[in-house]
């Protein structure tokens, strides 16, 4: 008889509480390879490995990281090696309206490296901020160091480890929790759950907040606005492109003045390349939802049509 998804969890998690401590990722030395090989055009690098194959491709002036489901292709990162602040991506550049949400901006943690441009962003334009990357794949780790820029250091650790289990076994409390774990058109469940979620809301410092890339291709935008009202008592909602963020937090919603005051401080404070006032006004506040949330046990992500196509061979 096979094991529940609860069952499945618990296993993973006490797995990883006998082991050792997660391992940091040393950076790569020498000229970013990117500099170099991204003037072919087409596929400059691949990388299999147990999760996935990982492929880095050259498109005008863009790398762009991408996952292979059959003969689908994914975009999952794109970067300009000749302008490394652009975020090219809607999605991304919403993601850091959470800095306005945020109480303070000493710790943040991503829960899903990519090509590590989010991360990087918030590293060069938020100095006071120390902001830990947790990535299962090595293979991406490797890649986001070679040609997208990724530099650890002081203020930018990298660990690979499943980000579940990173979370629940984390001393530390984060004022910024970023979630954006995708491989192509596929989600890991245990990252999209109540009790993941609740996991989360133990490990936010005091005004903290939840960011999370929702792509309704394969996730189902109402079931997580459910999931995350399960356990948080505000949750917010921003277009971006195609994609949603949702905003998760604690204690009274914020008013719309009270974020512009917060964002336009932070821009005068920090020079963002990407003014958070402006994607304030794509806000949906307080939104809600009357679909079941997704527990350990029921959490029916991945099986958009899209992704069986692709599963199947067909698109």
């Amino acid at each position: 008889m096979g094991l529940s998804r609860r069952h499945f969890t618990e296993r993973l998690l006490a797995a990883a509480a006998a082991g050792g401590a997660f391992a940091p990722v040393l950076a790569f030395g020498g000229e970013t390879p990117a500099r170099i090989d991204a003037r072919r055009l087409g596929t400059i690098a691949k990388r299999e490995s147990q999760y996935a194959t990982t492929y880095v491709d050259r498109e005008g002036a863009y790398l762009r990281m991408r996952f292979g489901v059959n003969r689908c292709l994914f975009t999952e990162t794109s970067y300009n090696p000749d302008d490394p602040a652009e975020l090219p991506s809607p999605y991304t550049r919403a993601m850091t309206v959470a800095l306005a949400y945020a109480g303070q901006l000493k710790r943040m943690v991503e829960i899903g490296l990519g090509g590590g441009r989010l991360a990087s962003y918030l590293h060069d334009f938020v100095p006071e901020t120390k902001i830990t990357c947790v990535e299962l794949d090595p293979g991406v780790v490797e890649l986001a160091q070679l040609y997208f820029g990724v530099k650890p250091g002081p203020r930018l650790e990298l660990v690979t480890a499943d980000g579940r289990v990173y979370m629940a076994r984390a001393k530390e409390r984060f004022d910024v929790i970023l979630i954006d774990a995708y491989q192509g058109t596929y989600v890991p469940f245990h990252l999209v759950t109540r009790e993941f979620f609740a996991i989360l809301r133990r490990k936010l410092a005091p005004g903290g907040v939840v960011a999370q890339n929702i792509a309704p291709s394969v996730l189902s935008l109402r079931g997580m606005i459910a999931t995350a009202r399960a356990v948080f008592d505000v949750v917010d909602l921003y277009r971006a492109g195609n994609s949603f963020v949702l905003l998760a937090h604690d204690g009274p919603a914020k008013s719309g003045a009270a974020l512009k005051a917060r964002a336009e401080a932070l821009q005068a404070s920090h020079k963002l390349r990407y003014p958070l006032a402006l994607m304030l006004e794509t806000r949906e506040a307080g939104a809600r939802s009357e679909e079941r949330p997704y527990t350990d046990d029921f959490a029916p992500v991945g099986y958009m049509d899209y992704d069986r196509r692709c599963r199947a061979g067909t698109k």
